[in-house]
């Protein structure tokens, strides 16, 4: 348009709506300038509420999304699944949970483990052995696969049969020793033969 040719032929030439091409004119004229508007900044409405929707993560950090959005709706605090995704994310809540035994609850547990973690102190890492175990198991593979109809789908498995390989060592604070190799699974029966 600058070069001289009309608003339609330009729109034509950029592939754009006349109406475009306008805004685009007029934006130059007034700005000097056809950087694009900022976008966005608009707020969430659950941000209005987000004190009471995290002191409920808070006290409820196992609700799924579902469970969320349903108790979010006994509170009159309409909303999506996706909104509330945003949401959480906005705020770094993200979905994850460790589990531990609940018997670390009681009294005489709690008085337990904290007895256990003082003597720590007076043990003697030299002395220590911890007895640890791994295993492969060849069954893991997939059995199935995807392909066009009537063509086969050939998959390989390693040392080519279904078995468990187990492997238990000792460890100690600077040394592995007693390794040993079992064909099949740990059980309490290897020891006691």
């Amino acid at each position: 348009m600058a070069a001289g040719a009309s608003r339609r032929e330009a729109a034509e030439r950029f592939e754009v709506s006349v109406a475009s091409a306008v805004k685009w004119l007029q934006r130059w004229r007034d700005n000097n300038s056809v950087a694009a508007k900022p976008r966005g900044g608009s707020v969430s409405p659950l941000e209005e509420f987000a004190t009471e929707i995290l002191a409920m993560i808070a006290k409820h950090p196992d609700l799924t999304l579902l469970e969320t959005l349903a108790e979010l709706r006994k509170r009159r605090i309409r909303t999506s699944r996706s909104s509330l995704w945003r949401f959480l994310d906005r705020h770094n809540i993200s979905l994850k949970k460790s589990l531990q035994a609940a018997e670390r609850q009681r009294a005489d547990v709690a008085r337990a483990r904290r007895r256990w973690i003082r003597e720590q102190g007076f043990l003697d890492p030299a002395r220590l052995v911890f007895i640890d175990e791994t295993a492969v198991s060849t069954n893991l593979v997939r059995l199935r696969g995807r392909a066009p109809k009537g063509v086969r789908v050939i998959g390989t498995v390693p040392l080519g049969s279904w078995e468990t390989i187990t492997f238990v060592a000792a460890l100690r604070h600077d040394k592995m020793t007693a390794p040993m190799v079992i064909e099949g699974a740990m059980t309490g029966d290897m020891f006691l033969a």
